[in-house]
């Protein structure tokens, strides 16, 4: 099954049989550089982390979202493995 179908196949599901959506989710991105020559994106700096903290907690607390229903892109999704994979908050 390729990407498209198995995220139709995802969105065909009610939440929470499902992943997360950007219907009912909220994304916040990482901009970093794709290292072609290792195929992986480069890792999280200190100060991104310190931001993504911030922000993360701060948007759970405002819209009441426990933090165990925050998750990092690589954990519900099926693009690259190594997208903010070394994220943290």
């Amino acid at each position: 099954m390729n990407v498209r179908d198995l995220s139709r196949h995802e969105d065909a599901k009610a939440w929470p049989q499902r992943y997360p959506s950007n219907r009912d989710a909220i994304g916040i991105e990482l901009v970093g550089r794709f290292l072609p020559d290792q195929a992986r994106y480069e890792s999280v700096g200190p100060e991104q982390n310190a931001s993504l903290k911030w922000l993360v907690h701060t948007l759970a607390i405002a819209l009441g979202v426990p933090l165990h229903e925050v998750f990092r892109h690589p954990d519900l999704s099926y693009k690259q493995p190594s997208e903010a994979k070394t994220a943290t908050w």
